[in-house]
């Protein structure tokens, strides 16, 4: 099958309305026969029932024309069309990508995406349209039903296409080929939000100290507090591992305002700002670098006398814990009071490495599976994955080796020496991710006599050797065929232990391919093990957490938190919010009227639900009150009020409250002490 389109992106004005004076394509041989169909692309055929397409079938359409191609050089890959058209786009811009070849017998290949396929203005939407992502030949009468009707696209390229609710739309373009026919294609599109707030100012960041041969840098979107004209009582959030840098201020709010966690900061008079990287993959430590300018740059916009807070989210604990580390043993040193480590890999990252070689089999397919195995090889996927695809060797498995000259980095600048805190979004009490070592998490089978095709995906085992992926690309002549089984063993079972989770498998699932049917057997698999994001010295990943009374003397955190249960990685829920609130505030204005929780009064479990046992000692005998109250200082139960012995005591509380942080107050004799509690959900 031959095809005909231009050898690259037509440096065409787009011309709507009216009859294009464009220069004739240059033919290009395209032999879609040498192809894995796993979009469909005979689907898309520009007829007016033509099929919506996602963003991410639109990318595959593009995959499989380079594949095709006699020439893929002289064609951009739909990962470059889309980063081009996001650097040129403003906030409330969707730049929609258009596709539009035909072969030499007159058949047509048409399709439209959006290459942001979200949006969290759709009160203010615009769609744009230019020949910088256009592929093939350049549309005319162009015109866009985005549910008012069909209407022309200015000359401009920009309409808008206002979205007054929230969900999924479907969004139909049409316009006339060179050919003079018309041409149908439709996209999908996400509506995140209706109209999101727009940060107060944008910093832009760029390292002073290179590594590695480069120099990062980021942008840092501030929402100021009510009342402040500029940065006063800063919190510092650092990004995770941002897959194609796309994490700009709109989703990035969205994420860290679960549970109305950043209004709630403004309201108590914080100002958030959120440091964005130009390039989230790039070396753990380069990006280190970023953070440390951003922090000089709050620090001299701030008083003298001012701290702050660092989180850190996912890799960004990572991040942060560098950066802090190196300010203090390398550095001028920093004004920071508090690092929050949230659910990051401080012990390692866990990708199924059954999962990685199914995405290495079939990245020759695929463009989500070449655009994943991209992003596991980056520098910072090496530096934190326990089970990296390049270190398989017969049956051994193992991280890459750039993993632990990060681990080295870390030890040199040692840890920092401001209030250390961890938040897990794995269960702990020890629950599993709903399957066991070795068991079965992927079945993809397809027979047929003109192909055949496997990918099935097994779990790591515990110890004992293991099948872990097994992979069959059987096609009719003349593709090569093509075979591979991957077993290990020794490692432990990672995938489905307690940890902060990753629906990739789900994802999997949803995947529409004209092969067969990829089934996920299991939902979710383990991301950050409790015991990494916790970072204690246990080689369990299912040691115990909220059941052991010596946890903090195995963590180098001063404050640890983990739910009872599995959450979806960097979720957060009303105990962690409330948690994380508390360990914001500054503790030196903080319920200023109670003292700092002493060692003698304690409460296990903490955090509880739904009792906890107060333990504290008396030095002399004589009355002895314990009271709770709220954060606010309101005093809401005396649990105790009696004359005790000189000695140990226990006291069993069931609170009828809801979730959230209390004090628990002791009065004796002797002294008087106070100890915060956590009630979990």
């Amino acid at each position: 099958m031959r095809f005909r389109r231009v050898s690259a992106l037509l440096p065409l004005l787009l011309l709507l309305g009216a009859a294009a004076a464009a220069r004739p394509p240059q033919p290009v041989d395209l032999d879609l026969e040498r192809v894995t169909n796993l979009s469909g692309h005979e689907r898309f055929d520009g007829a007016a029932d033509s099929p919506a397409a996602t963003t991410g079938l639109w990318r595959q359409l593009v995959f499989e024309m380079r594949l095709a191609s006699a020439a893929p050089a002289e064609l951009p890959t739909a990962r470059d069309l889309q980063r081009r058209a996001l650097a040129q786009a403003a906030p409330q811009e969707i730049p929609v990508g258009l596709l539009d070849v035909t072969t030499v017998d007159g058949r047509r290949l048409a399709a439209a995406g959006a290459l942001r396929p979200r949006t969290w203005h759709g009160d203010a939407a615009v769609l744009t349209f230019s020949p910088d992502w256009i592929l093939g030949d350049a549309p005319r009468d162009l015109a866009v039903d985005s549910g008012h009707g069909w209407r022309p696209v200015p000359a401009d390229g920009r309409l808008p296409a206002a979205f007054p609710s929230r969900g999924e739309r479907t969004v139909r373009v049409r316009w006339t080929g060179a050919d003079g026919a018309p041409v149908h294609a439709a996209f999908t599109l996400d509506v995140a939000a209706v109209a999101a707030p727009a940060p107060d100012d944008t910093l832009h960041v760029t390292a002073s100290i290179p590594y590695g041969g480069a120099a990062g840098g980021g942008k840092a979107y501030v929402a100021l507090a009510p009342g402040h004209a500029s940065v006063t009582n800063p919190v510092i959030v650092v990004e995770g591992f941002d897959l194609d840098d796309s994490l700009d201020w709109d989703p990035l709010y969205e994420l860290l305002n679960q549970e109305g966690l950043i209004e709630s900061l403004r309201a108590e008079g914080f100002d958030a700002v959120v440091l964005d990287f130009d390039e989230a993959t790039a070396p753990i430590q380069r990006n280190a670098f970023v953070l440390t300018e951003l922090i000089g740059m709050v620090e001299a916009m701030t008083a003298p006398a001012q701290t702050s807070v660092v989180i850190g989210a996912s890799m960004g604990g990572l991040v942060s814990r560098y950066a802090l580390g190196w300010l203090e043993s390398q550095g001028p040193g920093h004004r920071v009071r508090t690092w929050i480590s949230f659910d990051s890999p401080q012990r390692g990252a866990v990708i199924p490495l059954g999962l990685q070689h199914w995405l290495d089999f079939f990245s020759g397919d695929s463009e989500d599976a070449a655009f994943l195995l991209s992003r596991l090889d980056t520098p910072a996927a090496r530096q934190m994955l326990l089970h990296h695809h390049s270190a398989t060797s017969g049956v051994s498995a193992g991280p890459a080796a750039l993993r632990a000259d990060f681990l080295a980095d870390l030890a040199a600048v040692g840890l920092p020496s401001c209030r250390r805190v961890a938040a897990a979004n794995g269960s702990g009490l020890q629950a599993d991710q709903g399957f066991g070592p070795g068991a079965q998490l992927v079945r993809y089978e397809y027979r047929s006599f003109l192909v055949d095709i496997t990918g099935n995906v097994w779990a790591v085992p515990d110890q004992t050797q293991t099948r872990i992926f097994q992979g069959e690309k059987n096609l009719i002549w003349p593709l090569p065929d093509e075979y591979q089984d991957v077993n290990v063993a020794g490692t432990l079972p990672l995938d489905g232990a307690p940890g902060g989770f990753r629906l990739s498998l789900a994802q999997m699932d949803t995947t529409s391919v004209p092969y067969g049917d990829i089934q996920a057997l299991h939902q979710a698999h383990c991301f950050i093990p409790v015991i990494s994001a916790l970072d204690l010295d246990a080689t369990d990943p299912f040691a115990p957490v909220l059941t052991d009374p010596d946890l903090l003397s195995h963590t180098s955190f001063d404050a640890v938190y983990a739910p009872p249960e599995n959450q979806e990685h960097i979720a957060i829920t009303p105990a962690s919010a409330a948690w994380f609130l508390d360990e914001i505030r500054d503790p030196s204005t903080a319920v200023a009227a109670l003292p700092s929780p002493p060692t003698t009064l304690q409460a296990w479990p903490n955090p509880f639900n739904p009792s906890t046992t107060i333990r504290f000692t008396t030095t002399a005998p004589g009355p002895v009150t314990l009271t709770a109250y709220d954060l606010r200082g309101r005093q809401l139960a005396t649990l105790l009020n009696d004359v005790l012995a000189t000695g140990e005591h226990e006291h069993p509380w069931h609170p009828h409250l809801p979730s959230g942080s209390y004090l628990l107050r002791l009065q004796t004799p002797t002294n008087e002490q106070s100890t915060r509690v956590l009630l979990l959900e």
